[in-house]
């Protein structure tokens, strides 16, 4: 529902956009990434400066336009200073939208099912083409590195500096350039090409250590698909995982030094069933094919959460009670 992902719209007014930004709240608790914490954002439309998210309620139960807060990107501060309480995490959206000018939507998540991806040291990959976007690498941030002096260590982006301490995750210095940024620069720009690929991020994903995980976005749409399909493909890979260790065995080869008891001497240990990850052309070429069939789950997914009674989108524009 935000400006600038589908080619035909190339305006939206707030009244959409507060839709859409309560529908994707509801389609993220539907799809159990968010539950009573977590959150989602989108830049507004007329004034890249502002950005819009809840207020600090459980995303199931939000509402109406009087729920949701314009925040100023620059400090994470309210546009409207009687703003209702909002989410300490914002600093997650706001730095995360200056640094990358091109981003539309930030959702950040406590899935359960990424969540052992942020503590075991398993890297997170593409297992399934529907999640190419996660490519073969996707970083896990520390915030241990950017607690500022004398500051609280309880994992919360509560700041300014450890918000931009994870929004540069999304692009690291020493980075090679993840598939996802080349996707980008490639595309028109009215749905979300820059010619200017210092400003795009090499990461859709980043993971947060003992935390969870944020994903960025050009779009509500876009957002709520990786959202999604981030959960999906953590559940298939560790599916995967369990299943390959618990059905092929391990082969211990090395040198037996007779003379020492029968020790084995450089040994080293081979494995079967190797896991069949995306490639690096795989997770480009899948991420590129899907780009352009984001609306279908989308409108499935409105519509899941339309005729279901726990949510309610009283905005201007919506037709469910």
């Amino acid at each position: 529902m935000s400006a600038g992902y589908f080619p035909k719209r190339e305006k939206i007014g707030l009244e959409d956009l507060f839709k859409g930004l309560v529908t994707a709240s509801h389609i993220l608790h539907n799809h159990g990434v968010l539950d009573a914490y977590g959150h989602i954002s989108v830049r507004s439309p007329d004034n890249p400066a502002t950005f819009w998210m809840p207020c600090n309620i459980s995303p199931a139960l939000i509402s109406t336009p009087d729920d949701l807060i314009e925040y100023k990107v620059e400090d994470a501060s309210e546009v409207e200073k009687d703003a209702k309480k909002g989410y300490l995490e914002r600093y997650i959206h706001s730095e995360i939208y200056k640094r990358f000018p091109a981003v539309n939507s930030v959702v950040h998540s406590h899935s359960s099912d990424v969540l052992p991806y942020c503590i075991s040291g398993v890297k997170l990959k593409a297992t399934i083409h529907m999640a190419g976007f996660l490519g073969t690498n996707v970083p896990v941030w520390n915030a241990s590195s950017a607690y500022p002096s004398g500051s609280k260590h309880d994992l919360l982006v509560r700041n300014a500096q450890l918000g931009a301490s994870l929004s540069a995750a999304f692009k690291p210095a020493t980075s090679a350039g993840f598939i996802y940024s080349k996707v980008r620069s490639a595309l028109p720009a009215q749905i979300g090409g820059s010619q200017e690929p210092d400003k795009n991020p090499d990461h859709a994903v980043v993971l947060m250590q003992g935390h969870g995980f944020t994903t960025l976005a050009h779009g509500i749409e876009e957002a709520v698909y990786q959202a999604i399909y981030t959960k999906e493909s953590a559940k298939a890979q560790t599916a995967a995982l369990l299943l390959r260790n618990a059905s092929f065995g391990h082969i211990v080869e090395g040198k037996i030094d007779v003379e020492g008891g029968g020790k084995i001497k450089s040994a080293s240990v081979k494995t079967e069933g190797d896991i069949a990850y995306l490639s690096d052309r795989e997770a480009h070429d899948s991420w590129e094919a899907m780009q352009g069939t984001l609306a279908r789950p989308w409108g499935l997914w409105v519509r899941e959460v339309e005729i279901n009674p726990l949510y309610r989108n009283e905005c201007p524009g919506c037709e469910n009670e």
